[in-house]
């Protein structure tokens, strides 16, 4: 049962995040996504005109690329 939920719950999900999806996602502030936009941190985004998207993929990707194992152990390479 808990794995159709999870099936479900990431089919839910849209296919791409504005800042504020995201900084809920990852509960922490848009105002913290805008500096990491700024200083070339996070995920990949999409801009057309003033509007910021992520995509569903490239947040996905970059969370695989965060994970660790021990504190300076990447957990995948």
């Amino acid at each position: 049962m808990q794995e159709r939920n999870t099936a479900q719950a990431v089919a839910d999900e849209p296919r791409a995040f504005d800042e504020t999806q995201l900084a809920r996602r990852w509960d922490i502030s848009v105002r913290t996504l805008q500096q990491w936009r700024r200083m070339g941190i996070g995920p990949i985004y999409l801009k057309l005109g003033n509007r910021v998207s992520y995509r569903r993929e490239d947040i996905e990707q970059y969370e695989r690329q965060a994970l660790r194992r021990g504190t300076g152990e990447r957990a995948f390479t």
